[in-house]
């Protein structure tokens, strides 16, 4: 049995890894040139510096036995972060005890990891399904997936997609015709994904010309334009030889500057982190990346949509199970898991 993964991320790698341990032969495709989604680290030419996911944690136990697997490995690293908070206009310390991880040497490399001696395909772009129930003169039972450039792969005998709830309703919608068997279980379940569960997110990193007199290493911001800023010279195995700060906007001023040039957001990074630590600061280099599926909605309840074991067709991601690195984890086990349930 061959199975598709639509996604090199966390969700997409830890199903593929779990399918293939499980003796069934796998592929995964991805629109990026590299693999981890928004867990990316952005290399220059003293280390990576992180752009997504920032860090992770650890609750559930099925992910602690990973984590630790990769802490044995040197995969992944503890980052022992002197966290603060800003509200109401003020700078405290913050009494947050959670253990973090990060990738090492970038934030990427748990999923490099999951998907070693897996097939990928990068820069593959797929925009295109076909479900076919019985086999044709030309084709086989199965889905088949077509790239942007109309290269066709398949059939595969089930499917796992793992993207942003937007571009994966638009995805579905190509699978079949309206008077196919198969329409309506599919376009139920497009009508039970909410796009709106994920938000943008803008992430700016700024490379001061003088290192920042603080003793945060990050700040949860309250209030304002920002989420979340960090240190990212703090973290084990990063960029050490500047000060680098990584801010992320909120969701509504992500939405908000949405099409914005970067040197405005730029400017707008660095006022923000001067009104935060009143200091003035001097900017040497800067990065800009707009994340448009990022930011778990608090206003939205989604519900993870069935299994269809008639189409052997399962979802995964972090926005099935409200955010987070490890929720990306245990919804791709759980994807796997429902597929070889249907072997």
């Amino acid at each position: 049995m061959t199975v598709a993964v639509i996604g090199a991320g966390m969700a997409g790698a830890a199903a593929a890894r779990t399918l293939q341990m499980a003796g069934l032969q796998v592929e995964v495709f991805d629109k990026g040139r590299a693999v981890g989604g928004r867990m990316s680290s952005k290399r220059n030419g003293e280390g990576y510096l992180d752009l997504g996911a920032q860090y992770f944690t650890a609750r559930a136990a099925p992910f602690k036995q990973q984590v630790e697997q990769w802490l044995a490995e040197g995969i992944v690293s503890s980052w022992q972060a002197d966290c603060y908070k800003f509200e109401l206009g003020q700078l405290t310390g913050s009494d947050d005890q959670t253990s973090r991880f990060i990738g090492i040497p970038s934030m990427h490399s748990p999923v490099k990891a999951l998907l070693a001696d897996i097939t990928i395909y990068p820069d593959c772009r797929i925009s295109r399904l076909r479900y076919l129930q019985n086999s044709t003169a030309t084709d086989t039972s199965g889905w088949y997936l077509f790239d942007q450039h109309n290269n066709k792969f398949g059939p595969y005998q089930a499917l796992i997609l793992t993207l942003p709830p937007v571009q994966l309703q638009t995805l579905l919608a190509t699978a079949f015709q309206p008077a196919e068997d198969g329409y309506d279980d599919v376009h139920q379940l497009i009508s039970q994904i909410q796009p709106q569960v994920l938000l943008p997110c803008w992430a700016v990193n700024l490379q001061l010309a003088e290192p920042l007199q603080t003793r945060a290493d990050a700040v949860f911001v309250k209030e304002g334009n920002l989420s979340w800023l960090a240190r990212q010279n703090s973290k084990p195995g990063r960029a050490s030889n500047a000060d680098n700060w990584l801010l992320h906007f909120s969701p509504q001023c992500s939405a908000l500057y949405l099409r914005t040039e970067p040197a405005q957001l730029i400017a707008l990074a660095k006022a923000e982190l001067e009104l935060i630590f009143q200091q003035a600061l001097s900017i040497g280099n800067a990065l800009t990346h707009r994340w448009l599926y990022a930011q778990i909605n608090p206003a939205v309840n989604q519900v993870k949509p069935d299994y269809h074991p008639g189409l052997k067709l399962a979802l995964a991601g972090d926005w099935l199970m409200g955010g987070r690195v490890e929720n990306a984890y245990l919804s791709g086990v759980t994807a796997a898991r429902e597929v070889l349930a249907d072997v």
